[in-house]
């Protein structure tokens, strides 16, 4: 039967203090000085954990707590001072005074009840919805008609529960595309613009088409791509398009029935891949990229990986590339950049590196040991 652990549920959502928990004396055994050591600064972490812990309670797995909290006891400890060392039979016993950072400590403990709390996902992703004013056919460009398939577009996600950046910045991001040259907007750029608003996708698309002389009017055929950007990773998830007629007494009427229409249709084909997509990110955590230069020896690769993976938002750490002094890893983060950034550091303590950030860009970041 698994081991119950109850924490404070009310203590870690509402928050206490941050200041650092008074030393504690305790004590660790062990066949070596070292393993007696370690054994000595989890219980002083056992002891932090139990000043989070108030008369409102939940219960939950103690397994988790012992491989995402536990696993970290050197990284809590702030400072340690053994008082008394002794020689056994069995090993050692050390007697240490330590103070714990009961600030961070809460902070993990509360990615903890966050894990235990995603079995379902709450709400849907914010998405940036961009036209792409880059059509070679005069036609097809800067005419009213593309409005009408933002419309479509967002009248169909916001349908289905989806949050949508606001007109004005989508329409800053198309004039910013048609201000440069290139045929084709950079991936980056789009995810990055999508990223500095807050949007975990953008939704980008782009028209083409064929007019036709009608007996008694107008008649379009229009083809709408889209492109579905990961932001974080800068990536592109689904690919669609679509093709949409529509009839007027003139061009402009034909191109604004087709277009309302053909933005509705275009966003079906990809609500599948979305949901699936934002499912298993919320779930499982979005995939980061980092690259160590000045690592590359195979014992500290798989040090790193392994302290990273067991905090609470890490998971699925693994090497990618090695050599040359270099080595990319691959890693599940159910956090943003930020607290990525912060896990990477705090590994790198566990293990007495020191390391700076040198660059970064949507889901890679690259660091140099020093």
């Amino acid at each position: 039967m698994k081991r119950k652990l109850l924490l404070a549920l009310g203590l870690l959502l509402l928050g206490v203090s941050t200041a650092a928990a008074n030393p504690v004396t305790v004590t660790g055994e062990g066949p070596s000085k070292e393993q007696a050591l370690s054994t000595a600064l989890r219980r002083a972490v056992e002891q932090g954990v139990g000043t989070l812990v108030q008369s409102e309670t939940t219960v939950v797995d103690s397994a988790l707590v012992d491989d995402k909290i536990y696993s970290h006891s050197k990284g809590y400890v702030k400072t340690y001072k053994i008082t008394k060392e002794q020689k056994t039979d069995e090993g050692f016993v050390i007697t240490i005074l330590a103070t714990v950072d009961t600030r961070v400590l809460k902070q993990d403990m509360a990615d903890v009840l966050k894990i235990l709390q995603s079995s379902t996902v709450v709400g849907n992703p914010r998405i940036l919805v961009a036209f792409s004013n880059k059509s070679k056919d005069k036609l097809f460009k800067d005419k009213e008609f593309t409005e009408e398939i933002y419309n479509g577009i967002v009248e169909s996600l916001t349908d289905k529960q989806f949050r949508v950046v606001d007109k004005a910045t989508a329409e800053r991001f198309a004039m910013q595309v048609a201000d440069t040259h290139e045929i084709d907007v950079d991936l980056n750029k789009a995810a990055a613009y999508g990223l500095k608003y807050n949007a975990e996708y953008t939704l980008y698309y782009n028209v083409s088409g064929v007019v036709r002389e009608g007996a008694v009017g107008k008649s379009v055929l229009l083809s709408i791509k889209t492109q579905l950007i990961d932001n974080t990773r800068s990536q592109i998830i689904t690919s669609k398009k679509v093709e949409q007629s529509g009839m007027g007494q003139t061009v402009d009427q034909a191109l604004e029935k087709a277009g309302r229409e053909g933005g509705k249709k275009i966003v079906n084909p990809m609500l599948d891949v979305l949901q699936k997509e934002w499912m298993d990110m919320q779930q499982n955590g979005a995939f980061y990229t980092i690259v160590i230069d000045g690592v590359d020896d195979p014992e500290q690769i798989a040090q790193f990986t392994e302290l990273f993976e067991k905090f609470p938002l890490a998971s699925q750490a693994r090497e990618v590339e090695s050599g040359g002094g270099k080595t990319t890893l691959e890693a599940r983060y159910k956090g943003k950049r930020d607290l990525l950034d912060r896990d990477v550091l705090r590994t790198a303590k566990e293990l007495g590196w020191t390391m700076k950030k040198i660059r970064a860009e949507n889901a890679r970041s690259t660091w140099k040991r020093l």
